[in-house]
Order: C-alpha cells, then structure tokens, then sequence
C-alpha cells in the first residue's frame, strides 16, 4: 500500500493545488464583483436622491406660486410648466428599474399614487383655476412624502452597501485562506520534490555501486580462476595469461572510471551518442550494426550512465551470439517527436542468440542471474532498469526462444 500511495501523493498535491488556485481566483473574482456592485449601489442611491431632491426644488417653486395665486387670485406665469417638469421628474423615478430594490413596493405604490395626484387635483387647478388652498395642501403632503422617501433611500442604501461589503469581507477571506493554503501545498510539493531527488540520487548511487561491484566481481573471478592454475604449479596457455592480463587491464579501467566519477564535477557536461556509439564500436571485438541517422547522433545523453548501460547490454548480446554460425548484434537509435511534450530518444540493442522463455526471461530480471556459467555474469537487468529510473527513463526488453533478445531504452531529451 505505502508504493500505491506514494505514487498518488503528488498527483493529489498538484490537483490540491490547482483547485486551491481555481478557489483563488474565484475569490478574487468575487471580491472585484461585490466591489463593484458597492459602487453601483452607490450610484444608484445617489441617482435617486437627486431625483427626489430636484422634485422638492420643483415643490418649494410651486409652494410659492400657489400660496402668491392663492392670496392675489390670479395664476402665476410658469407655474404650469413646474408643475409638469415636477411630474417629469417623479415619473422617472418612478420608472427606474432598481427603485424597488431601495424604496420597496409601497413606497413605489405610493409614488404612483402622487403622480396621479398631481394629474388629477393639482394640474387642473394650475390649469383652469380653482381651491388653491386645496392644491397647497397636496403639495405639503408631497414634500413630506419625498422627505421620507429620501430617508427610505439612505437607509435602504447603507444597508445594500452594508450587505455587499460583508460579502466582499468573506470573499477576501476566502481568499486569504486558498493563498494561504496554495503556498502550504507548494510548500509541500516543494518538500515531496527535494526528498523524491534525494531518493533518486540515493537510487542512482546504489545502482552504480552495484554496477561497479558487479563488474569487478565478474573479473576478479576470472582472475581467481587464472590463479588456481598456478597455484597446481601448471604453467597457463598463453590465451589464458592474455585473458588474466586483458582482465587485469579492465579492472584498472574500471576502477579508474570509478574514480573519475567520484571526483567529477557536481554537473557533468553530456556527450553526444554518436561519439559513445564510436567509443563503443572502437573497443568492441565483434562486429556491431549501428543505425542512427546524423540527428540522433547529435543528441546529448549522460555520458557516463549510458556508456555503462550500452558496454552492459552489448556484452550480454555478445554472450548471447557465442557459437552461433551468423551471429548478429544491432543498435538501432532514434528520435520519437510527441505532442506536448518533450521528444523522446528510443534507443534499441538486438542479437539473433538463443532467446529466453518467459519463465528464463523473468529470471533474467533478478540481480546477477545468468544462463552461462563461467561467462559475463550481466549486470542483472534489474540493476540496469533501476539505473533507467534514476534518469527518468524506461528499459523494456523482449526475449523468445530461438529467435534473440531486444531490449529498448526510452529516455527523454
């Protein structure tokens, strides 16, 4: 259980983290939406304030007309034309689409019910004469109507306005809380990142400390095997002291190879893979077919790390062939272009040997496991498909009986 979950820890962490980002931009979204309809509220309440300030100007010009006709008995010039611009007035207020929302159905009823006022008793009078005493009363009872819608208007207003920042209040803690949550996930991808390197530089380690030690083992018994001749007091064939010294020589190579890496810089430069293809081909006793066109021989790979898991796999290929009358020994190299994402270096080594059967090829996995006594033990694919690993690759290898072994490295570039 603990590999599943280990495996589904990141993908949760980026999803956390993509949804509390989302929140955050929701939120933020929310807060500039609420913001604005403050603004709006604001406008509003102000649009209709000033429509029922300029209805009372209209009703202190009309007071004044009415109570100078009322006293000399005749109409006062103009007094028509306040009367109308007064019901011009309240009628657009009335029509405003978001009065309601601040003065509230009765008011609204009740400002109909003064513009049909004025329509019934208050332009007649103006009109044609008649009980001015009558229209002054009206008009009273319109000022003191307006004096308490105007009021109607503040309160509803403060209280919109009220509502909307609390809800902007809540938006901005939301989004507090999803920053602050995002940089907590990031925080902890961050952790996940380093220990997930650490554990892959770990991995690395191990894998080429057993590749080492696999490689000296293999030699020192050959060596071993070169002694007990001696110690019989036999003298070895010739063939046999030019193995013990070429063994000899391949120790020190490796040993040295070892120490190169040991004291290498902290980033190693990468080098092309035709030059490891040449270097490869060059000390090779058996005859290889190399594929690879001029653009994957240009590609740049870790020198070190693929060397050793090309020499590996070539020398099991070679061990493969052994007394075969045709012997056959292939690396094949291209480059995979893919949608969205990074291109893709397929890298394939084949021999025509005996091949495996499932149940051998499984075995083959294992650490060390070889089907040639006394030959080149591989270095156990298992170790060469953890070294894949630690550079973010693949290894796959296909065997069957009678046919040959291929094994295929995928590696992003």
């Amino acid at each position: 259980m603990k590999r599943p979950f280990r495996a589904l820890l990141p993908l949760a962490l980026y999803a956390g983290l993509f949804l509390s980002l989302a929140l955050s931009v929701w939120s933020l979204v929310r807060t500039e939406t609420y913001r604005q309809k403050s603004e709006i509220i604001t406008s509003q309440a102000l649009e209709i304030r000033s429509r029922i300030w300029q209805s009372r100007e209209d009703i202190a010009r009309i007071a004044g007309a009415l109570e100078l006709a009322r006293q000399t008995g005749r109409n006062v010039p103009q007094l028509a034309t306040s009367v109308r611009l007064l019901r011009f007035n309240l009628s657009l207020l009335s029509h405003l689409e978001y009065v309601e929302s601040f003065l509230g159905t009765g008011n609204q009823i009740e400002l109909d019910g003064l513009i049909h006022g004025i329509d019934d008793v208050l332009l007649p009078v103006v009109l044609h004469g008649g009980d001015y005493g009558e229209a002054l009363k009206s008009i009273a009872s319109a000022e003191r109507y307006l004096v308490r819608l105007s009021s109607t208007t503040v309160n509803s207003s403060q209280g919109l306005t009220l509502e909307a920042q609390i809800a902007n209040d809540a938006a901005l803690n939301r989004l507090r809380m999803f920053a602050a949550f995002s940089a907590l996930l990031l925080s902890a991808i961050a952790i996940h990142q380093y220990n997930k390197t650490t554990r892959e530089k770990d991995q690395h380690i191990k894998s080429f400390s057993l590749l080492f030690a696999h490689m000296t083992r293999t030699r020192i018994a050959a060596l071993r095997l070169f002694l007990s001749y001696l110690n019989d007091r036999s003298l070895p064939t010739p063939e046999m002291t030019d193995a013990a010294l070429h063994t000899i020589l391949e120790l020190d190579s490796i040993n040295e190879g070892l120490m190169m890496i040991g004291h290498a810089p902290a980033k190693v430069p990468p080098a092309p893979l035709g030059q490891i293809f040449d270097n490869i081909v060059a000390n090779c006793n058996t005859t290889l077919n190399v594929d690879a066109g001029d653009e994957v021989r240009a590609v740049n790979v870790p020198a070190s790390q693929f060397h050793l898991l090309i020499d590996e796999l070539l020398r099991n290929a070679i061990n493969a062939v052994a007394g075969r009358p045709d012997p056959v020994i292939s690396i094949e190299a291209r480059v995979q272009k893919r949608f969205l994402r990074r291109s893709q270096l397929i890298l394939t080594i084949s021999d025509n040997g005996g091949g495996m059967s499932p149940d051998l090829l499984a075995k083959a996995k294992q650490p060390f496991f070889s089907t040639k006594a006394g030959g080149h033990v591989g270095l156990g694919l298992t170790n060469c498909v953890e070294l894949m690993k630690t550079m973010a690759g693949r290894l796959d290898i296909s065997s069957t009986a009678g046919e040959g072994t291929s094994v295929r490295i995928y590696y992003a570039i």
